[in-house]
């Protein structure tokens, strides 16, 4: 009985000291996760915890969504931190969600949504590029016979 007691007791402990997940919504540069003497580099999606070790090449920035406290991160160093020095470090670059946009964020991590971005180009031309498993890029062209009509 007390072992069984025991072993409840540890499975609670273990459910609510659990590490709270922030997800990887935006890259600029090189940031890498360090695990020891191996180091990867981090993707859009990834999960760290505060206890993640990583390190930022000059100019790059990581950009975290914490679902938990409904904030985000914004990240910018150069060299090796743990996450949660970084976040005390940089406090300023810390936003407030509202839930919606919260709500709206997650969706793209999950990949619900879609992660898009859009870029007009001189001459005519626009482009948006879906950044999913299923990638999909559209080239949207002015034909001349229309630009003439203007």
């Amino acid at each position: 009985m007390k072992r069984n007691i025991f072993i409840l007791l540890m499975l609670l402990l273990g459910t609510t000291c659990r590490a709270q997940d922030l997800y990887v919504y935006s890259i600029i540069g090189t940031v890498k996760e360090v695990k020891g003497k191996i180091s990867s580099e981090i993707t859009v999606r990834q999960v760290l915890t505060p206890q993640s070790v990583v390190n930022f090449a000059n100019g790059s920035k990581l950009v975290l969504v914490d679902p938990k406290n409904s904030k985000q991160y914004t990240l910018t160093a150069s060299g090796t931190y743990t996450v949660e020095k970084l976040i005390a470090k940089l406090k300023n670059s810390t936003k407030n969600l509202t839930k919606m946009y919260l709500t709206y964020l997650m969706k793209q991590i999950s990949g619900k949504g879609v992660l898009t971005s859009q870029k007009a180009v001189d001459g005519g031309y626009a482009s948006i590029e879906r950044e999913t498993d299923d990638s999909l890029f559209i080239n949207m062209e002015i034909p001349d016979s229309v630009k003439a009509e203007e």
